[in-house]
């Protein structure tokens, strides 16, 4: 993701704050090619989150994030994809992912591509019997690597979907301690979330989350169904806020829609968001957001769990005790 995110859900900084690290000045996210990228238009997928997000640097708006999150009814698959395309001011790059994974969220397949400049990254990583085999093309060196990872980890995309199925789903005072698979480098890394407390965001109700992964630490905000609001990393300066039309998000950036439709099946029209149903509603109902009575008790994402499968044990949580 995002070296970012990694919108999205909840999708958050992990990709922009490792690209920050160090001396490199720059968002470094890179296009992906169609040869690695599978068409995720599908007449068994329900939509659960697709978006349109600006990418900021120090206030300034640099760039955009496209992202989706769909549940395939008939492989009882999830699967993400998402888009990022930046300015010249930061770099003039673009990243695109596509992962699955099964209703327990064990990982099944990435690609992960990116260019800069004349650099390109590729990686396509498959999972069977919790094993990971990625090929990477790095400039033009190819390599293979072959890892055991463990039962309980998963693709960092994912998280969020994760802690919604987690024993304590998202709630305050929570904290996630995980093991995750890095896309952007096939890596897998130690994490840790925990939800500091309710705090709205743009109008919309939402949890804070203070995240670490990859040493690189980061907030987002999130509505108790996942859905990412909004992120940022305070020591990077870089942030993303979820908008409601794609056209506010691309506004003086190019957009192309056959790398969209070649990676989503179609061009995301964004709506399937509190933001965009938000801006569709009177205006009477928009003034006050709706505050769930039970935040973990929501279960509009969830699926069937595989008894055999390690589903919400892939990470563990510990709800920080109330002060007296």
């Amino acid at each position: 993701m995002v070296e970012i995110q990694r919108r999205s859900s909840c999708f958050d900084l992990k990709h922009f704050s490792k690209k920050f690290v160090g001396t490199r000045r720059h968002l470094v996210f890179l296009l992906a090619f169609g040869t690695l990228l599978l068409p995720s238009s599908n007449a068994h997928a329900e939509i659960l989150f697709e978006g349109y997000s600006k990418v900021l640097l120090d206030g300034k708006h640099v760039g955009y994030i496209v992202q989706r999150y769909e549940y395939d009814t008939k492989k009882q698959e999830f699967t993400t994809a998402y888009y990022l395309k930046t300015s010249p001011v930061a770099g003039n790059i673009t990243e695109s992912l596509k992962a699955r994974s099964t209703q327990a969220l064990k990982p099944i397949s990435f690609q992960f591509t990116e260019l800069t400049g004349s650099h390109t990254k590729t990686i396509d990583a498959q999972f069977k019997n919790d094993t990971m085999t990625a090929l990477i093309d790095d400039g033009g060196k190819k390599e293979t690597i072959s890892k055991k990872i463990p039962k309980t980890s998963f693709l960092s995309s994912f998280l969020a979907y994760v802690m919604l199925n987690g024993k304590d789903g998202i709630k305050k005072g929570v904290k996630y301690s995980y093991s995750a698979i890095a896309e952007e480098d096939a890596t897998l890394n130690s994490g840790e979330a925990f939800i500091s407390g309710e705090e709205p965001t743009e109008g919309i109700n939402a949890f804070k989350i203070l995240n670490t992964f990859k040493s690189a630490q980061f907030v987002s905000w999130c509505t108790y169904k996942g859905e990412v609001i909004a992120t940022r990393s305070p020591v990077q300066k870089i942030s993303t806020e979820l908008v409601a039309t794609a056209h506010e998000a691309t506004e003086g950036l190019t957009m192309s829609a056959a790398a969209l439709t070649q990676l989503f099946g179609n061009v995301p029209r964004g709506v399937d968001n509190p933001i965009a149903r938000r801006s569709l509603e009177p205006a009477a109902r928009v003034k006050t957001a709706e505050k769930p009575n039970n935040a973990s008790a929501d279960k509009t994402v969830e699926k069937p769990q595989d008894p055999q499968s390690p589903g919400p044990k892939a990470i563990e949580s510990t709800e920080t005790p109330k002060a007296n």
